[in-house]
């Protein structure tokens, strides 16, 4: 038979059975237990009481067997608990972020269900205490050892009995429910009362330092911050000695990083970086260490950062920021306009008139002519204006105060402009109702011309009553001729309306709009280099009053009268 020891130095956890260590099998049977309890006590149909324990056991069996990345559920759980309910700032102070030497731990924040099982074992000693001082208590087997399942109603416990288990069942989920909901207000309180570390997106990060009382002041000063396209860039200046690390971070979740730089600035030395902005939540931090041993950082994100530039768009014209910069005492920017040849204008428009009326609404397409434009930008209780190039780009300058904050910018764009529109024509309807005329026409008749021969036979008897047959011929001719006649007739006009294209002049309009855009960005303190204080050579003297008695206080009366 083969022997194995396994070293105690060894980080290892026994398996008692299977893959479950001593803790898990623990963890488990009270799961059990619970999902049980559930089933066996739970009111309501057999379907839900069943599919409850179920899903209680199949939960606790995650809780205590399932891992992510190597972690236990319930400390994964805690973790993001923590970090949605609790600060999410570094609550040091930056300089310990660079330092060599780890700094001391901090001290041990109480477990909030430990202190709850604390004050419960507490309060249970307390009541075991009483008890022990008042009268002993007769024994009931069936309260402390069973179940009651039935009690008498009526004087001296006679009568009928009634089942008591139902609301047994409802106390047991009643306490189960305060206990939980207990437990989970001290951690959210717990979590709440952590110190906080940041200040929001829409704050001034501060430059933390831990500095020597010997040299006070601010090491390092932003004195330009611009903000061009899905780029920005920074100009820093030192007040001493520094080695300066510049990191950009981006991507969806806003913590790629996407740039960084080391640069050693010497005092009074002006640097610039540039730097992408990338994704949604674009940021940028700026770490510093001095050579008098200490470290410090700031960042810059959210509303210090104007990203994205902001754009608005109109009937005439669309304005867009293109860049905007922040230096001491001024913001300058540059704003790009593109607008519109033709509009749409809504027009109310008559179609026809007279005898009868009727128009629509119609968008008419219309010519824009005279555009012009004030752009005005205002930071506090200073404005600035420019005149607005239509389709070009406006820079302005504004002169502000000095100081560190968060700056508020408003610009804002007055446009007018005159349209012309083509109307199309007017249709005039004049009504015409019925009436009966008698018109005198003369009519004109021509006769063409006309010839004819005609020839008979004829006989004729002689004296002697003889006869002769004889032939006869004549002819004769009818010229052409004109006849003219005056002809009386009545005409009758029925009722009818006459229609008439009349052509309208064109629909001329003065128009104007404003658009409005607001922006914001981070400024800091004018520079001012770093100096030493010269330590005070005479230290201050103390008056310093001390009661004494009446004989010390004639002994030091002589002693100075003698003197």
């Amino acid at each position: 038979m083969h022997e194995h020891e396994v070293p105690t130095h060894v980080q290892a956890e026994d398996r008692v059975l299977l893959w479950f260590t001593f803790p898990q099998i623990v963890a488990l049977t009270a799961v059990a237990a619970l999902a049980y309890g559930l089933y066996s006590f739970a009111p309501g149909p057999f379907g839900a009481r069943l599919a409850l324990a179920i899903l209680l056991g199949l939960t606790g069996v995650a809780a205590v067997a399932g891992k992510i990345g190597g972690r236990r559920l319930p400390l994964v759980a805690a973790d993001l608990l923590r970090f949605w309910l609790g600060p999410r700032r570094y609550a040091g102070s930056p300089a310990e972020l660079v330092r060599s030497e780890p700094p001391p731990p901090p001290p041990p924040t109480p477990n909030p269900l430990q202190l709850l099982v604390k004050r419960t074992r507490r309060g249970l000693r307390k009541l075991r205490k009483r008890r022990r001082r008042g009268e002993r208590k007769p024994f009931r087997a069936h309260c402390r050892f069973g179940k009651r399942l039935f009690r008498r109603g009526g004087e001296g416990g006679k009568g009928e009995r009634h089942d008591i288990r139902l609301l047994g069942r409802r106390a047991g989920l009643a306490l189960l429910a305060v206990s939980v909901a207990a437990t989970t207000a001290v951690g959210v309180m717990a979590l709440a009362a952590q110190p906080a570390s940041a200040d929001g997106h829409d704050q001034w990060f501060e430059e933390e330092v831990l500095i020597p009382e010997s040299v006070p002041g601010q090491r390092l000063f932003l004195e330009r911050l611009t903000v061009y396209g899905d780029r920005a860039g920074i100009a820093l200046r030192a007040a001493t000695d520094l080695q300066v690390h510049v990191r950009a971070y981006g991507g969806d979740d806003g913590q790629t990083l996407v740039y960084q730089a080391t640069e050693s600035l010497v005092t009074g030395e002006r640097r610039g970086w540039d730097f992408p902005l990338d994704g949604e939540f674009p940021s940028v931090t700026v770490s510093w260490q001095d050579g008098f041993g200490e470290a410090g950082a700031f960042s810059l994100e959210g509303a210090q950062l104007p990203y994205p530039l902001p754009s608005i768009e109109e009937e005439f014209c669309s304005v867009t920021v293109t860049s905007l910069s922040w230096s001491p005492g001024r913001i300058e920017g540059s704003v790009s306009s593109r607008c519109a040849d033709t509009i749409e204008e809504r027009v109310e428009l008559p179609v026809a008139s007279g005898h009868h009326e009727a128009s629509v609404t119609a968008l008419i397409e219309a010519s824009v002519t005279d555009l012009s434009g004030t752009l005005t930008v205002t930071s506090g209780t200073w404005t600035a204006t420019a005149d607005l190039a239509p389709d070009g780009s406006t820079t302005f300058r504004l002169p502000i105060g000095s100081g560190a904050g968060i700056q508020t910018v408003a610009v804002e764009a007055a446009i007018e402009a005159t349209t012309t529109a083509s109307l199309p024509a007017l249709v005039e309807l004049t009504h015409h109702p019925e009436r009966t005329e008698q018109l005198t026409e003369t009519a004109s008749v021509t006769v063409p011309a006309f010839g004819d021969t005609v020839t008979e036979t004829i006989t004729v008897t002689g004296e002697d009553g003889t006869p002769s047959i004889h032939s006869v011929t004549a002819s004769c001719y009818v010229p052409e001729s004109t006849v003219r006649q005056d002809v009386v007739f009545t005409v009758v006009h029925e009722e009818h309306v006459r229609a008439e294209v009349v052509a309208r002049a064109p629909l001329v309009r003065a128009r104007s709009e404003s658009l409005a855009l607001a922006l914001r960005v981070a400024s800091d303190e004018p520079y001012r280099p770093l100096g030493a204080e010269e330590p005070d050579d005479e230290e201050e003297i103390l008056s310093t009053q001390t009661a004494v008695s009446p004989e010390v206080l004639q002994w030091l009366l002589g002693v100075m009268n003698g003197q």
